[in-house]
């Protein structure tokens, strides 16, 4: 029997070049939020089914996970996202010093068709403020948002940090006479307003809403551009959630945070949001998506009982900044062929092995990276190996090498230079 030799459909797969992107997108998502002070934390990649379909919804929970029953016979699910688990940890924390400011790059799992963008087993980067209540914990979220994309090189116009909130949502479709049954049913077709072409979504919007002054109001506030439109104005006379949101955004306005835009189409699928939401949204034609969301969530905590603890975060797919990353040329173009070594020690013969891997490994020792040829290679071979391997500098050991105690340093489109064995560490970081 031959094996296959392909992964199970939407399973990760990395491999050094692909990783090496991949590191270096965690490196600067954790580098942003460290610069606001958040610490980073994990959870359980498996755990109780309940927990999830308590607040992520059950659409998630079951239609749109891997879930099981154990040998145990416990309902399990492999985490789709973390926000729960960290609800809970918040929960059974003790003393925590408050607000909480936590991040983590977990592991994620979610059973749907792969597609651009989108696979069943993938990488996330959250971050939370938990236990500041201010509208300010969303500005530093989305500050923290806003330092990250431009960390990576991108510039307004190019993504917009799309902000709405579903407590305005609320009380605008209950104005315009919406039952509270209703609400979740309106947030459901307004989150997939982007996702269809226009009339396709309105027509969907009328079919899942009904009555058509109800269906008008859902279309007409989801195409909404502005938190000073005459129509929303006027119909939310006196309403706190209103002002609410122009405060926040004027708060963004402060701030500098030119990406940042009002779009009440932004409401977030998950159940558990209760106020200010947002997206951060490649506008580009080639990969126009969401690459990550996000929003307060107040009431989540309180399920596990004992004191409420307000809420605010993301989630952002590593996988979707990395597209968008590669649609802006933002990648570094060094990164597809970086060396694994910082220096690569060539033995002139087979004689002269031991006294290589003895070198290597005191070198090792003074923090330098080290590969070594392998296999009693001539010394044509072992060159070819290091250039395929794009490795900078070469040092060549022979008899003479190891007589006087130095070496010829080989530096890629550079002369050679001869450097005292001692000094090889250095030389090297010297250049």
């Amino acid at each position: 029997m031959t094996l296959s030799r392909k992964p199970l459909k939407g399973m990760r797969q990395l491999y050094p070049g692909e990783r090496r992107v991949e590191d270096y997108i965690v490196s600067g998502l954790t580098r942003a939020g460290r610069a606001y002070g958040f610490e980073e934390y994990e959870g359980p990649v498996l755990e109780p089914l309940e927990l999830f379909l308590a607040k992520s919804g059950s659409e998630l929970a079951r239609e749109q996970s891997y879930n099981f029953t154990d040998k145990g016979g416990r309902e399990l699910i492999l985490r789709p996202e973390l926000t729960p688990s960290l609800a809970r940890m918040i929960a059974a924390g003790g003393e925590l010093i408050y607000p909480v400011r936590w991040m983590s790059v977990p592991l994620c799992f979610r059973y749907e068709r792969p597609q651009r963008g989108r696979v069943r087993e993938f990488l996330q980067f959250n971050l939370d403020i938990l236990g500041a209540p201010s509208p300010e914990a969303e500005l530093e979220v989305i500050l923290v948002l806003n330092r990250l994309m431009r960390g990576f090189g991108a510039v307004p116009g190019q993504f917009e940090i799309r902000y709405s909130s579903r407590k305005l949502a609320s009380a605008v479709l209950a104005r315009c006479g919406l039952k509270a049954e209703s609400l979740e049913a309106a947030f459901a077709v307004i989150d997939k307003r982007d996702k269809l072409p226009s009339e396709k979504w309105e027509s969907w919007v009328r079919e899942i809403v009904g009555d058509s002054a109800y269906s008008e109001a859902v279309i007409r506030f989801s195409r909404c551009r502005s938190l000073d439109a005459p129509w929303l104005v006027q119909l939310m006379a006196g309403d706190e959630s209103l002002e609410e949101l122009r405060e926040f955004s004027r708060m963004l306005d402060t701030a500098g945070v030119e990406a940042a835009v009002f779009d009440p189409g932004v409401v977030r699928g998950l159940d558990y949001y209760t106020g200010i939401v947002f997206e951060v949204m490649d506008t580009g034609s080639e990969n126009r998506r969401a690459l990550c969301g996000g929003g307060r969530y107040d009431d989540l905590v309180g399920l596990f009982g004992g004191r409420g603890v307000s809420g605010v975060g993301f989630g952002l797919g590593i996988l979707t900044l990395k597209l968008f990353l590669e649609t802006y040329d933002l990648l570094p173009a060094i990164l597809s062929n970086a060396p694994p070594v910082e220096l690569f020690i060539a033995a002139l013969s087979q004689e002269q092995r031991a006294f290589v891997l003895n070198l290597a490994e005191k070198l090792r020792n003074d923090g330098l990276s080290v590969e070594t040829g392998l296999g009693g290679k001539n010394l044509r071979s072992q060159f070819t190996l290091a250039d395929k391997r794009c490795i900078e500098f070469i040092a060549v050991v022979g008899p003479r090498e190891i007589e006087e105690g130095r070496v010829n340093l080989k530096r890629s489109g550079r002369e050679d230079l001869q450097v005292q064995m001692v000094d090889l560490a250095e030389a090297v970081r010297a250049e």
